[in-house]
Order: structure tokens, then C-alpha cells, then sequence
């Protein structure tokens, strides 16, 4: 039987390309309690349920010369989900979490069920060449919808709505006019020079990968976003401030200069329906460092940069350069210049969002917490994940570094959270 090959993209690629140039680990990471036990067979069958959709899945990337696609390998829902049974369950999460999966032999998904007596937990691995974080988030809401639907006997075919052939990032070109198409090829990309004055004080070990969360209370949640609002500005710019604040005190680098992942989904016509993709870019937020001695002037400084961004074109440039590249190289030489395209600031923080637990919900299982965060970082590379549910945030801290690197970055992120507006 003939085995279904599926295009690698150019953004498939450049995580591929991160991967192996160690400045982050390409996977994508989740976890989920619950308050009960949660049906593994069913949950298999659930992951089997979405492959229609998101075939990728059950494949193994291939370089094959001037080529790189997705094959399929025949991997099926039960082998990507086992159940690990335990009395320390935060060991086995973190264990369970920061498991490497190989993109080249597959499955690219795993799940592993935390099992403690009468409470499960699931430790969620996607590969990152799959899809971005607003990806990872609309498939775990697939995947409980599928098990809901399972779970009360009613087709899984209502809940399949994305096409698994939409992930080019022409989608989002297709939609530009041809005076957009032109200040996207003309935009100036911002490109500061860093060097270890901008690093964090990490020494990196990468054989020793670790998740550390910090959670916000959903009381302060309303505060941060009362407050930013007060000002004219958002969440995002608050939670940015209190980064630029936290990191003047560490670094002497000036500007400031963080990395801000941006969605390009909003690119897209109201209503429609990317497939499974990265639609990740990023816009760069600098600012001088004299504004970290106060909250207020950090977060007037971030939200005046972020406005100025945001109104850009500019972040859809690097997958205008990546495409051309892609289309226009071979695939070894597309790999060079990849990196040189693609180049973020060290230090950065991405907003994955709010959960929402009316999506995320498994045929009436309870679930007590959600976070999702990104790849894990090499040093000198350095990352926040923020998720909200139910109001409360959880920052994310995924790395790869030595237990004094691990002591810092505790003690780094409880001062992020200690700037931000709080009753």
C-alpha cells in the first residue's frame, strides 16, 4: 500500500533547523489535571478520531535529497498515549514532560496519563514543526470534543472542521493586496546585535532538560488587566513591563530587547479556518533600560513600542524571506541561510492565551489546571510561556541548564510576578 506523503513547509523546516542548531528543543508542551480518571482507550480512540485532520501526526519527517515532507509511518492513536502509574506525581510529569520525541521515526505526539489513585494528569508532547501554540491550543479543544463525542456515542465528524492540506503560509498571503504584498517584501526587519551583556547569568546543560510554573492567582488577574487598561494598554504590554523591570536589575545590556511571538492568524479573513500550522512570527520590543526602575514608565514605554509593531507588516517579511529561500535553494542551502532569516532576540516571553474551559472539556471530567507552554531553550536562549485559565495565569519556564540555573530562574520569575499590579 502506497504511503501518503504530505509537503514539509518552509516553517516545518526552520523549527527543524532550530532543533539542530540547539536553541530550543522544537516541542510544544501541555499539561492537564483532572479531578477524576480519564478513559486511556477512549483517548486513544479520541487521537485516532482527529487524524483525518491532522495526518501529520502518525507520520515521520523525511529530508530525502532536495526534499523534505511529511511520510506516513502507520503510527496509530494507541501509540502515542501509555499510562504511567505513580506516588510522585510531579516527578512523573516532569519526567513525562521533557521526554524528546523523534521527528524522524515518529509518532509526533505523546501522551502520557499520571496516574494517582483516583486523579489522573495528562503530560502533553507535540512536535513543534506541526503547529505554534494557538495550533497545539485548537487541537487540544479537538481532541476533548472527540473524546466528548466518544464518550456519548455521537459522531466525531462534527467536530473535524480544518482542512489538513491548508498550513502555507500562502493562505495568509493569498489575502494581502498587491500594495501589502510589496511592504511585506520591502519591510525593514529590527535587528539588534546582541551579546552576553543582553544573557542571562545561565550556564546551560543540555543534557538536563526542566519545566519549572509559577502561577498568578485568578484574583490578580482583574488587577493586571484594570490597571493596564487604566493606562491604554493590555495584558500583554503589563506582563512585558514587569519582564522589562525584572531584567534591568539583572542585565546591562541597553536597550532592552525581548522577543514577542505574534499570531498571523489575524491575518486571515474573519471566519476562516486555518489547517494545523505555524502562524507564529515575532516583533521585537526594545526599550531603553532606564525604564525598568519604574513599573509605570516600563509599561507606557512597552505599550508605545507594542502599538508601533503591531500596525507593521514587518513580521510577515521573515516568512516572505523563508519561502523564498525554501522555493528558490537547494533544501542543504536553505538550511544555511534559515538561521540568518530567522533570528530572535535571546531573552523573550510568549502569551499563549486563555484556555477556554467551555472548549477544553473531556465528556464531563473536571479538570483543576491547564498550561501550555513552548520548546525548551538552550542557553543562552531564554523564554516565558503564559497561560490563563479560569483567570489564572501559570508562567512557564522551560530550559535546559544546571540546578544553579534552575534556582535562578525561580527566583527571576517570582520577581517578574512580584512587578506586576496586585491589589
Amino acid at each position: 500500500m502506497q504511503q501518503n506523503i504530505y509537503a514539509a513547509e518552509s516553517a516545518d523546516i526552520k523549527h527543524f533547523v532550530s532543533g539542530e542548531k540547539k536553541k530550543n528543543d522544537h516541542y510544544l508542551h501541555a499539561v492537564i489535571r483532572f479531578d477524576g480518571l480519564i478513559d486511556e482507550k477512549m483517548l486513544a480512540q479520541a487521537i485516532q478520531e482527529t487524524l483525518p485532520v491532522l495526518p501529520l501526526l502518525e507520520c515521520r519527517y523525511v529530508e530525502n535529497g532536495d526534499k523534505a515532507y511529511w511520510e506516513e509511518a502507520g503510527w496509530n492513536g494507541q501509540d502515542m498515549v501509555l499510562v504511567v502509574e505513580t506516588d510522585d506525581v510531579e516527578d512523573s510529569i516532569q519526567k513525562n514532560l521533557t521526554i524528546k520525541l523523534n521527528e524522524k521515526i515518529g509518532p509526533q505526539l505523546r501522551i502520557a496519563i499520571v496516574r494517582n489513585n483516583d486523579q489522573d494528569s495528562l503530560a502533553i508532547i507535540l512536535n513543534h514543526m506541526i503547529c505554534d501554540g494557538g495550533g497545539f491550543k485548537d487541537y487540544l479543544y479537538l481532541l476533548s470534543a472527540c473524546y466528548t463525542r466518544l464518550a456519548e456515542r455521537k459522531p466525531t465528524a462534527e467536530a473535524l472542521i480544518t482542512d489538513p492540506h491548508v498550513r502555507s503560509i500562502h493562505q495568509v498571503f493569498d489575502t494581502m493586496n498587491a500594495e501589502q504584498l510589496e511592504q511585506i517584501k520591502h519591510a525593514k526587519l529590527t535587528n539588534y546585535k546582541q551579546s552576553k551583556i543582553d544573557h542571562l547569568p545561565l550556564a546551560g546543560d543540555e543534557n538536563n532538560p526542566f519545566i519549572i510554573t509559577h502561577e498568578v492567582k485568578a484574583s490578580q488577574f482583574d488587577c493586571i488587566k484594570n490597571y493596564a487598561k487604566s493606562k491604554g494598554a493590555t495584558v500583554n504590554d503589563a506582563l512585558f513591563a514587569a519582564y522589562v523591570c525584572a531584567l534591568s536589575e539583572v542585565v546591562n545590556s541597553n536597550p532592552i530587547v525581548l522577543d514577542c511571538p505574534v499570531n498571523l492568524r489575524a491575518y486571515l479573513p474573519v471566519g476562516s479556518q486555518p489547517g494545523f500550522c505555524n502562524l507564529t512570527s515575532n516583533i521585537t520590543c526594545a526599550v531603553p533600560s532606564h525604564v525598568g526602575e519604574s513599573y509605570d514608565e516600563a509599561l507606557m514605554s512597552v505599550r508605545q513600542v507594542m502599538e508601533v509593531e503591531k500596525g507593521s507588516l514587518e513580521p510577515l517579511r521573515v516568512y516572505w524571506d523563508l519561502e523564498e529561500a525554501y522555493q528558490n535553494h537547494t533544501l542543504a542551502g536553505a538550511k544555511e541561510i534559515f538561521p540568518t532569516i530567522y533570528s530572535i532576540p535571546v531573552n523573550g516571553m510568549t502569551n499563549i492565551g486563555i484556555v477556554d474551559e467551555q472548549k477544553l472539556s473531556f465528556a464531563g471530567l473536571v479538570i483543576r489546571d491547564v498550561f501550555i507552554s513552548g520548546s525548551i531553550k538552550y542557553a543562552p536562549y531564554f523564554q516565558i510561556a503564559v497561560t490563563t485559565f479560569r483567570k489564572k495565569m501559570t508562567f512557564c519556564t522551560n530550559f535546559h541548564g544546571t540546578k544553579e540555573d534552575h534556582h535562578f530562574l525561580d527566583a527571576f520569575v517570582n520577581q517578574i510576578i512580584s512587578k506586576l499590579p496586585h491589589a
